[in-house]
């Protein structure tokens, strides 16, 4: 399993630290949760419009004889808008299943469900999360790390791969974890790893589900879960949201 932790770097291994403690336990405003960089399709519009306007002004004040009015500003926003959509390998975003929506990343290739009224925010480390906007345990997130592996199996076998991502990558030190099933799954080619585990400190139980599996030189990382206090409510729109997540 060496070469499994040798290939985290340390935002993933961060970002996962930080999920699994739950981003109040933090003080992580969701100011700082944004992603500032824009490199988000959910925050494309926002820094484009915010662009485009800017760059109108500059153009007007170097050029006094351009005379832009309301509405040609509004055409340069909404094309430049559309233009940089057109441009990015951006995320989907459908509905899916009554009380669920639909993520599907076409540049990394991959999709799965999340629970109606999730948020997206940004973590360092993250390719996406989605988190609920009361309970701060209660999330979805996928990481992708570069691998020379071709199989998950090429890292161990489901007892050893998922023991060791359990205690060593998604829990912080210092914490009870246990495994409470684990399961191989063959799909389209593609080998899953998916179990189930409790990790507990003196504040808190999270209770998680996650699937991980390699293709096209990509690992894959997915991970949901919430307080075990809220498991019996959770839980099973938690497995649904597991089960979905799927390599295309």
């Amino acid at each position: 399993m060496r070469a499994l932790f040798a290939s985290l770097s340390v935002n993933v291994l961060l970002a996962i630290f930080l999920v699994s403690l739950g981003f109040r336990n933090y003080g992580l405003s969701k100011s700082l949760q944004v992603n500032r960089a824009g490199v988000r399709a959910v925050g494309v519009a926002g820094h484009v419009n915010r662009a485009c306007k800017k760059d109108l002004s500059v153009r007007s004040s170097k050029n006094s004889d351009i005379q832009i009015d309301q509405a040609t500003r509004r055409g340069a926003m909404q094309g430049g808008i559309a233009s940089t959509f057109s441009l990015l390998a951006a995320p989907a975003f459908a509905k899916g299943p009554k009380g669920f929506n639909l993520h599907k990343d076409t540049g990394d290739r991959y999709q799965f469900l999340y629970p109606f009224g999730w948020e997206e925010i940004y973590v360092k480390g993250t390719d996406i999360l989605y988190k609920d906007i009361i309970e701060p345990l209660e999330t979805a997130s996928v990481t992708v790390i570069q691998t020379e592996k071709s199989s998950i199996k090429d890292y161990g076998d489901l007892a050893d791969v998922s023991t060791s991502l359990a205690e060593k990558v998604l829990t912080p030190a210092g914490q009870t974890v246990k495994i409470v099933k684990a399961a191989e799954k063959e799909d389209n080619g593609k080998t899953y790893y998916q179990f189930e585990f409790t990790a507990q400190n003196p504040r808190y139980t999270r209770h998680s589900l996650v699937s991980a599996a390699i293709n096209n030189g990509k690992y894959y990382i997915f991970v949901t879960g919430s307080n075990e206090k809220r498991w019996s409510v959770m839980g099973e729109r938690l497995q649904k949201v597991a089960d979905s997540f799927k390599l295309v």
